[in-house]
């Protein structure tokens, strides 16, 4: 394996690849904005809601999607490595245990955050290595764990929303061939036809659009309501967080831009 191909490969093995999984790595700047990405700009109307948009981060792809060889068999097997571990720890949060002895990387989730970081990191690699071949159904499979998992945890708006987002406007690049960022061709699209359609089969796309209708209804489901919005007060509460209007916009460019395929 060359040393170019590093960003797709490591010596580390699985443990401690996954054992301090980063949250989103690149975040934009936006000096009205604090951690959680509410626009706090000077002179706004203290009894209006904070502005909230989620924040799309990528890493750069490699210049070239791997071919067939020992380094996509590695890939595979690292992908295939992560997802099952989400599974497991997102399994054993919705049955709400663990032993005792249970290794800190195997243990359950215990926030919604915690598994979003897992997923987040898997979908960047998936994104970096920029391999048709793999990309698409592990991040199917990626985003129908995440809707899974959402009536498992308390909701958490900032991480909610922005994985979702983040998988709504992957699923768009791949369908399109077109970086959600950059607005250029992606490579891997390039690199076969020049079309991005052939990243994603029509049966692909069936089951993104119903997983994208069906994890639209179950953000609604979980969104705080009621006296849980009461009690939050004027910056605390649901109710005056944005994430009703956000929900609104969940999987949106993917349903409008499936929706021509009928």
């Amino acid at each position: 394996m060359s040393t170019q191909d590093h960003d797709c490969d490591s010596d580390s093995d699985l443990n401690e690849e996954f054992e301090d999984v980063p949250g989103i790595h690149e975040h934009s700047t936006n000096p009205n904005s604090n951690s959680n990405g509410f626009s706090s700009a000077p002179n706004s109307n203290s009894n209006k809601p904070k502005s909230w948009a989620p924040t799309l981060t990528l890493p750069p792809q490699k210049p070239t999607p791997l071919p067939g060889s020992e380094e996509e068999t590695q890939l595979r097997g690292r992908v295939s490595a992560g997802i099952e571990r989400i599974t497991y720890r997102q399994m054993k949060s919705e049955m709400g245990m663990d032993a005792p002895d249970t290794h800190l990387s195997h243990r359950r989730y215990e926030s919604f955050a915690e598994f979003a970081a897992d997923v987040d990191s898997l979908v960047d690699l998936l994104w970096e290595c920029a391999s048709p071949s793999i990309q698409t159904e592990s991040i199917i499979t990626l985003a129908g764990i995440t809707e899974t998992a959402l009536p498992t945890h308390p909701f958490d708006g900032p991480s909610a929303l922005t994985l979702l987002h983040k998988f709504d406007e992957v699923f768009v690049a791949l369908c399109t061939g077109i970086h959600p960022l950059t607005r250029e061709p992606l490579r891997e699209a390039s690199a076969q036809t020049g079309r991005g359609s052939v990243l994603v089969t029509q049966t692909q796309k069936v089951r993104i659009r119903s997983l994208a209708e069906t994890t639209r209804y179950k953000v609604f489901s979980v969104l705080p309501v009621g006296d849980e919005e009461e009690e939050g007060g004027d910056e605390e509460g649901a109710g005056e967080q944005p994430w009703v209007l956000e929900a609104t916009r969940v999987y949106d460019r993917t349903l409008m831009l499936l929706a021509d395929d009928d």
